[in-house]
């Protein structure tokens, strides 16, 4: 399993596995609803579902994004394609009306998701693979992480990068995710820390967060903001009082 989403009304969690497949799962009971979406010819590495719920997005080892009806188990017309390399991160923007994608090409790109098409042209500056992109809450801002080391921020209405990557970390991000007040901007990375940085300023927010003892795979912020979780190599998920940057 490389990839898990919860739908917004926390029902169904949506699982992108090694087989190719995507599975949904009763959050309440624990069994799959519905066959197994297939369609992807290599693994999936990313899951997200739509605001409303009415979509789901994949992300795949074969290049592509597919856009389910989670509800009728099927494929939503045509599949996104042009990225050169595996899609290893989607997301939705929190008015649905974008999902970006971010790929072992170096590039990260918008689709408009009622069109199915690109926004505009690939947003490039990474100087390798875009492991994670999210959203901020307003959806005007998408942070992006890489396996060159850095972050960056890019405008969405007109896809301009905006100022210097946030550099730091010392090897690969693995992990971005966006506080739900837009504040802080959480980043976990293969040298095993997190780091929390203010968004405003770019500036590193305390210490970085140590104490796993391996690869920081992912981290997510509580719905409050006060709580960061992150998973590790390490087998262990710690979780971080973002109110108190710890060292």
């Amino acid at each position: 399993v490389y990839a898990v989403a919860f739908s917004p009304d926390g029902r169904v969690l949506a699982v992108g596995l090694t087989d190719n497949t995507v599975q949904l799962l009763d959050t309440q009971t624990g069994t799959a609803v519905g066959e197994p979406l297939t369609g992807h010819s290599g693994r999936v590495w990313s899951v997200c579902f739509s605001p409303d719920g009415k979509l789901l997005a994949s992300g795949s080892d074969d290049k592509t994004i597919r856009l389910w009806d989670p509800q009728a188990g099927e494929l939503v017309g045509e599949l996104l394609t042009g990225h050169q390399n595996s899609v290893l991160s989607v997301c939705f923007s929190p008015d649905g009306h974008l999902l970006a994608s971010g790929s072992e090409d170096r590039t990260v790109r918008l689709w408009d998701t009622k069109s199915r098409t690109l926004v505009r042209e690939p947003l490039t500056g990474h100087g390798r693979g875009v492991n994670s992109v999210c959203f901020s809450p307003t959806g005007e801002v998408l942070a992006s992480g890489s396996d060159d080391n850095t972050v960056r921020f890019w405008n969405t209405q007109t896809g301009a990068a905006l100022g210097e990557p946030l550099s730091g970390h010392s090897a690969s991000i693995w992990s971005v995710c966006l506080s739900p007040d837009g504040k802080l901007l959480a980043s976990a990375s293969v040298d095993k820390t997190i780091r929390l940085w203010n968004t405003e300023t770019r500036a590193l927010v305390g210490e970085p967060l140590t104490g796993h003892r391996d690869d920081v795979n992912s981290v997510c912020f509580s719905p409050d903001g006060k709580v960061l979780a992150s998973g590790s190599n390490d087998g262990t998920v710690r979780l971080w009082d973002t109110r108190i940057p710890s060292s």
